[in-house]
């Protein structure tokens, strides 16, 4: 215990919708993915994370974001935007996730990312009563994530 073990790594082998890793349970006090990719040209791919119980998505995640310039608060979300300038031709992100497989009274998450012209740290937690989030997904809302994008999910084990 006490450093970050490989759980995945997936690379695209061509554009998706979304990339999503499930099963996941309690082996792991905490999870930290990496996200990279780039684009073939500037767009705006505005990458967001969902997380489910079962094939359930969660909601009622209430989120902070600040980029350069610009804070918003928000509550109600069903997921959780991970960028602020969605315009751009690269993203590159870090997210630590807490709560997967356990039904607890929180689950959180913490992210920093860039994207274009901005530096964005993003937090958000959810109240969860009788949930056991297990499942992940990533998704671009207005267009696919690109072929070659690499995606790596570690994990802590609590000893």
């Amino acid at each position: 215990g006490g450093a970050m073990e490989l759980v995945t790594h997936t690379v695209t082998s061509s554009s998706a919708t979304s990339v999503i890793f499930d099963n996941l349970n309690d082996d792991y006090v905490t999870y930290r993915l990496v996200m990279d990719w780039a684009l073939a040209s500037q767009q705006s791919s505005y990458p967001n994370i969902r997380f489910y119980d079962g094939s359930t998505a969660l909601s009622n995640y209430t989120t902070h974001r600040s980029a350069t310039n610009n804070q918003n608060t928000s509550s109600s979300q069903s997921e959780i935007n991970l960028v602020y300038e969605t315009s751009s031709y690269y993203f590159n992100s870090i997210v630590n996730i807490w709560g997967i497989g356990l039904t607890i009274q929180v689950s959180a998450v913490t992210n920093s990312s860039t994207s274009a012209n901005s530096l964005v740290d993003v937090g958000a937690y959810r109240a969860a009563t009788n949930v056991t989030p297990d499942k992940i997904e990533i998704r671009a809302t207005w267009s696919n994530i690109p072929a070659g994008a690499r995606f790596t999910l570690y994990g802590l084990k609590s000893s």
